[in-house]
């Protein structure tokens, strides 16, 4: 019996750790959207990401948080170009009743500019990203009905079922093309931009074996965005963008819309930059967003509204909404803090 139940747990990890969560700031969390952002931040920079959603005492309790440093590649002749990048991402996630499901990685990151024109704006920008990752089943979180005590609730002094920890690590690879345009050089006057690419996770097919359970290899993940930068009015801007995901028969949509003021002198190196906007989870929820931009600091704050799915083909209850806040510091303190074409969040 003991084993069956082993077996069980370890079979539902599979379905709820084959691909991680995902945050709903994607463009704060770019390298996790697609490798080749990391060739489109101008700035050495680090930034961070943290959701939550659930109680830690309720199986649907989950929790994430990422952490990438970036670094550009500059050409210097007459002016200064991007010609690529790299970067390091640290991520971190928790599931279920005590966090019993957990996934850990580490990636490096890499980018490779290709300027289609001398005289032209528009860039074509290939990313890679490789590194390792481990998953974990903590079976010592889980309560037993011969923990229960009627006068107290649950006593975890009580011997419960010895459920053992599991954990596997293996390698991920993942790739990423990008096409971006822009209509000027200068950060501090570009008004148009537009950007469109495509990736694909898992392309190594790892293998995740836990003990009790038949070995069974990660799906292929694959992603499709776009982002157009638009003026509206004096120092205001709109980005309508979508987001698109699909693995083994899963899909997901979002749409959204983000609109951009900025509140003080465009050319100021204190130039305070207000941006909101909203996605929607095409048959899911809605994530409303807003944040600021200032000298070296961008911060950003979301929630997901009716949210019952954090993980693509991966269903929960409805007593969510989650909550994410990002945080990106500009190290080169000399360079304004700025996005090449895409929104801030």
């Amino acid at each position: 019996m003991r084993k069956t139940f082993t077996a069980a747990i370890l079979f539902i990890s599979l379905n709820t750790l084959a691909q991680e969560g995902q945050f709903s700031q994607y463009f704060a969390s770019s390298s996790f959207m697609s490798p080749a952002f990391t060739g489109a931040i101008p700035n050495l920079s680090l930034n961070s990401n943290y959701k939550r959603g659930g109680s830690p005492n309720s199986e649907n309790f989950f929790e994430m948080v990422q952490t990438t440093f970036t670094y550009p590649f500059q050409k210097h002749t007459s002016k200064s170009v991007q010609v690529g990048g790299a970067g390091i991402s640290f991520f971190q996630e928790r599931r279920g009743y005590q966090g019993l499901y957990s996934a850990r990685k580490v990636l490096l990151n890499g980018a490779y500019n290709i300027k289609l024109d001398q005289f032209s704006n528009r860039y074509f920008i290939f990313g890679l990203q490789g590194g390792a990752v481990q998953q974990r089943i903590n079976g010592n979180q889980l309560q037993w009905g011969s923990q229960f005590n009627k006068y107290f609730g649950y006593d975890d002094t009580r011997p419960g079922e010895g459920i053992p920890v599991s954990s596997v690590f293996y390698p991920v690879f993942n790739f990423g093309v990008m096409y971006t345009a822009f209509d000027n050089q200068n950060l501090y006057i570009r008004d148009r931009s537009f950007t469109f690419g495509a990736s694909i996770d898992n392309l190594n097919r790892p293998v995740i074996d836990y003990q009790s359970v038949e070995p069974s290899h990660l799906n292929f993940l694959y992603k499709a965005f776009g982002s157009v930068k638009l003026p509206l009015a004096p120092r205001w801007h709109i980005f309508p963008s979508f987001y698109a995901l699909y693995s083994h028969g899963n899909t997901q949509v979002n749409a959204g819309t983000y609109l951009s003021t900025f509140l003080s002198s465009v050319r100021s190196r204190t130039a305070f930059l207000m941006q909101f906007g909203a996605w929607y989870r095409v048959g899911d929820s809605v994530i409303v967003l807003t944040g600021f931009q200032v000298e070296n600091i961008r911060l950003g704050f979301s929630v997901d509204l009716n949210a019952q799915t954090y993980n693509l083909g991966t269903e929960l209850s409805n007593d969510l909404p989650t909550y994410e806040i990002s945080l990106t510091y500009n190290l080169n303190l000399s360079r304004p803090l700025r996005n090449m074409t895409s929104p801030i969040f």
